[in-house]
């Protein structure tokens, strides 16, 4: 219960949050710290705008375009029911690569439908290049065991990723080799940016990309 009552003064001193300007809320959001222990296991999508410092109207197209997720029920108020530790994935995501959790064009007018976000061309093209600076050391023809130390990944998820055709490869004497060109191409893939438990080596290439991103502008 103890938890719960901090969580909601945390609420309390936040709340005032929708009033400041554009660069305050900047400053904010960059010194605010979480106490993730003090946060309950499942919140609402009011309690949820607030810790992620978002509008209501962008907290709601996360949760109908499934970006966040949620159980709905039929009640009137507090009908979203959202597990705290897809809020914090969320949070470590957008702090990795922002563009991809923004709202289409559209969404804060009356009548728009919650539909996916897709991440501009101009940012797949910047991390096809991060990864082909990334992957300079390596051989045009890449085995399982490269992308396992390169991704952080098991052999299983590689060869599954294989199996279902989302990462191009050949066969040869019965191991899957993976033509680089090709890994590159599904490292930018949604089959691979929007894996939900990421490794620590994949949120480190994020990361990565976001401080290569800079150093390249």
């Amino acid at each position: 219960m103890g938890s719960r009552q901090n969580f909601f003064e945390i609420q309390h001193r936040i709340g005032s949050f929708a009033d400041k300007s554009k660069e305050q809320r900047c400053f904010f959001v960059q010194c605010a710290t979480i106490d993730w222990d003090e946060i309950p296991d499942i919140i609402t999508k009011e309690q949820l705008y607030r810790l992620c410092h978002i509008s209501k109207t962008t907290a709601l197209h996360l949760l109908r375009s499934g970006i966040i997720p949620c159980k709905r029920s039929d009640k009137k108020t507090h009908c979203y029911q959202i597990k705290k530790e897809d809020v914090r994935k969320y949070l470590e995501e957008r702090a990795v690569l922002a563009e991809e959790f923004t709202a289409p064009v559209g969404w804060y007018c009356s009548g728009h439908k919650a539909t996916k976000k897709e991440v501009p061309p101009v940012i797949l093209e910047d991390m096809s290049d991060y990864y082909i600076d990334r992957l300079k050391a390596y051989p045009d023809v890449l085995t399982v065991q490269q992308i396992i130390v390169f991704t952080g990944y098991k052999k299983t998820a590689i060869n599954n990723w294989c199996s279902k055709g989302w990462l191009k490869h050949f066969t040869k004497r019965r191991a899957n080799m993976v033509p680089k060109v090709f890994f590159i191409e599904f490292l930018g893939s949604d089959h691979f940016r929007k894996i939900r438990r990421k490794t620590a080596r994949h949120v480190k290439l994020l990361k990565g990309f976001r401080s290569w991103k800079s150093a390249n502008s």
